[in-house]
């Protein structure tokens, strides 16, 4: 990325003030995270027919994580 701060670091589901009161450590996932899980079930669901073996499972995360990236930059315009 070109900037140092990291997009989409918010919660993804956001708790309201009540439930924060009830809850005080809970934070949840990121929007990042939550975008690049998305991204690897669309990737993995793609190369299905593949062997799990012929997978490289560093380079798909990084690309899930690109792509979650590029969502948070698309919706911050």
């Amino acid at each position: 990325m070109e900037n140092k701060e990291k997009l989409g670091q918010e919660s993804a589901f956001p708790i309201t003030h009540e439930q924060f009161e009830t809850i005080p450590t809970y934070k949840g996932m990121s929007k990042r995270f939550y975008a690049a899980c998305a991204a690897v079930s669309g990737i993995m669901a793609n190369a299905r027919t593949e062997p799990i073996e012929n997978f490289h499972f560093k380079n798909i995360v990084e690309d899930a994580y690109k792509i979650a990236d590029e969502l948070l930059k698309q919706e911050n315009l």
